[in-house]
């Protein structure tokens, strides 16, 4: 029985020590899977660089609405949307949406709302009020408010590499610096916190 495996192994034992090859077969046998590779790392690199750059500019914004002591307008928050995509070298396919959020004790209730694309709707009291809104919110005292600055940045890969098309969803809250809270002017009303 030893004699029959020892005879059959002989080829593949001969094949294993063979140390003559032709770099041309090598060449298309590798070089195949060595450009999916590289075209694979390149992207998934440019995927999480394009969300980081993405999530940078929506601290960049929150940031920039907590130092505000003046009431927010609509054109205010559009021309935040037009740094943003200027930050985040988007092609004016994201939206941003910017709330403000009081907390009584009890529940988070928003006080204004203000989105920039049609395509994505104003914050509401029922939105907030879902329990997976509430966990991504920090702990508050009662009648504190904070700035809520959500992103939404489309995102296409360059090659199709079982990636799809993504949105990436930022989520950022940031306390008012110098004021009670950021209140919004519409043009009539005077802007109360």
């Amino acid at each position: 029985m030893k004699q029959l495996l020892k005879k059959s192994a002989t080829p593949f034992v001969r094949f294993l020590h063979e140390t003559r090859a032709s770099a041309t077969v090598e060449a298309v046998l590798i070089l195949p899977l060595l450009m999916a590779w590289f075209v694979g790392s390149f992207v998934f690199f440019d995927g999480f660089k394009n969300r980081n750059t993405s999530l940078k500019a929506t601290y960049t914004i929150g940031d920039i609405l907590s130092r505000r002591t003046n009431g927010a307008t609509a054109e205010y928050i559009d021309n935040l949307q037009e740094l943003y995509d200027s930050l985040a070298y988007t092609s004016g396919s994201s939206a941003l949406r910017v709330t403000s959020l009081t907390w009584n004790g009890k529940k988070h209730r928003v006080l204004w709302s203000h989105s920039t694309k049609s395509t994505v709707p104003e914050q509401t009291n029922e939105a907030v009020a879902s329990h997976a809104f509430k966990n991504r919110i920090p702990l508050m005292a009662i009648g504190e408010t904070v700035i809520l600055v959500e992103t939404f940045t489309d995102y296409n890969p360059a090659f199709n590499v079982g990636w799809n098309h993504r949105i990436f969803e930022n989520f950022v809250v940031t306390s008012p610096r110098f004021a009670s809270c950021l209140s919004w002017d519409d043009g009539v009303n005077v802007p109360s916190c």
